[in-house]
């Protein structure tokens, strides 16, 4: 029974970590190698704990306000860390169980020593220990996605202003080449200062730089998102295998679709050189046609297909390499 005085207390505590020191040296010779590094991964947050219990024993408060110091919940838990050792002790507990108590300590060790920093390490200590690959794979591509939804709706919002001033500066020129010759006599016309700020307005937003750098950043993105693509079709292809570390899946999810973001900025700089595939897109439309698509719209969208079906074939690139790195190794064993 564990009493109210604080010397009491210190004394119950520091008796029973002698108790956890005893049973744990003669559980450890007797125990498998996996038990014994989870009892290892157990017995380090015992440490913790003891930070803790003294922390709360010496009281403190703001105001009238006086925050929670009893350690009485703490010490109850250092007391079930000495019934899970004597458990093991006698191979009536196994690893998976003590596993699961390790991680819920953890997590209550964090939510008294950090509070709401410590609710931000829970979540990552629930995504590391998870076992199931194919959410750390999930949780990986949502991120992913979520900001390749952000760089395409900035890039296609941009691509679409400069497409719609070179639109207007074309049709601006033709209005001018279509007016007619002033005669000898009349005086001719000035053009007022609002029309000419709107062509200068016009022509600085033009930028062919500019233009270049948000397309690669519109191909990137929809190469990344067919990566995602591929990747969520062969989400399952992914349990199979075995991972020295459970953040790896994690980081398939964050980083394979790089591999589509390269490829996309490969299909955009082969397409706008126009020297091995050149496409031409001045298609003739009809002036009393409604629909809004123009030329320059239908070749950013082309480039954006291309770049979405490069980054949906990137399990052929590892296949590629896997075939070229096998080809290689048996041409040095000849």
């Amino acid at each position: 029974m564990i009493t109210s005085t604080p010397v009491k207390k210190n004394d119950d505590v520091n008796a029973l970590n002698a108790d956890i020191r005893e049973v744990l040296l003669e559980v450890l010779p007797i125990i498998s190698p996996e038990l014994q590094l989870e009892l290892t991964k157990l017995v380090q947050q015992i440490h913790h704990l003891n930070y803790l219990i003294y922390k709360k024993s010496n009281s403190w408060k703001i105001g009238w306000f006086i925050f929670n110091n009893d350690p009485t919940k703490l010490i109850l838990l250092l007391e079930e860390i000495k019934y899970i050792l004597l458990m093991a002790k006698t191979n009536k507990v196994g690893v998976d169980a003590i596993r699961g108590f390790r991680i819920n300590l953890e997590k209550e060790i964090n939510h008294s020593r950090y509070f709401l920093w410590g609710h931000i390490l829970n979540g990552f200590s629930s995504i590391y220990s998870t076992r199931s690959v194919p959410f750390k794979i999930f949780l990986g591509l949502s991120i992913t996605t979520f900001l390749s939804m952000i760089a395409l709706k900035f890039s296609a919002q941009e691509i679409y202003i400069f497409d719609d001033n070179l639109h207007q500066k074309h049709s601006q020129e033709e209005a001018l080449i279509s007016k007619p010759l002033p005669q000898a006599n009349s005086p001719v016309p000035i053009p007022s200062s609002s029309y000419s700020e709107q062509l200068k307005s016009s022509s600085d937003t033009i930028n062919p730089n500019r233009h270049i750098f948000y397309g690669l950043v519109y191909a990137a993105t929809a190469g990344v998102l067919g990566s995602v693509a591929s990747i969520l079709l062969r989400i399952i292809d992914f349990t199979d295998k075995k991972y020295d570390d459970p953040l790896i899946p994690l980081f398939i999810g964050l980083f394979r679709p790089l591999i589509g973001l390269i490829f996309g900025i490969f299909i955009f700089s082969l397409i706008s050189s126009n020297t091995l595939i050149k496409i031409d897109f001045m298609i003739t439309q009809d002036q009393n046609s409604s629909s809004l698509i123009t030329n320059k719209a239908r070749q950013d969208l082309f480039i954006f297909s291309c770049a979405f079906l490069v980054g949906f074939s990137e399990r052929f690139a590892s296949d590629l390499l896997k075939k070229t790195e096998s080809g290689l190794i048996e041409e040095k064993e000849k």
